[in-house]
């Protein structure tokens, strides 16, 4: 096992981990939901992530599968109101670098 000093994220990879309720989505889950939980579980480090080995593998694949399940439209807009929790800055910087616009985006309610 890596030492925590090497990479982020590294209690996903220990074995008492569990996943936090918080993070668990339903077949009734829409966009918002999903995207909460995207950014709490750390979806804006997710952005930048250069070299992999500096992160857990777990983490990676929660992230890395929610991501993708995001942009490839599962999750529906139910109406329900969701504002990024990113500065404009961060946002303006997010889609410079090619971030799909629905990460830096606030759904209105």
């Amino acid at each position: 096992m890596q030492s925590t000093e090497h990479y982020k994220y590294f209690m996903w990879d220990e074995k008492t981990f569990t996943l936090p309720k918080d993070f668990v989505l339903s077949e009734n889950s829409d966009l918002a939901d999903a995207l909460n939980v995207f950014f709490m579980a750390g979806g804006c480090d997710f952005f930048n992530v250069v070299n992999p080995k500096y992160y857990s593998d777990k983490w990676l694949e929660f992230v890395g599968n929610l991501y993708g399940e995001i942009v490839g439209g599962k999750y529906s807009t139910l109406n329900k109101g969701y504002c990024i929790p990113l500065t404009e800055e961060q946002k303006k910087g997010l889609t410079k670098r090619g971030v799909p616009e629905v990460f830096v985006t606030d759904l209105k309610g």
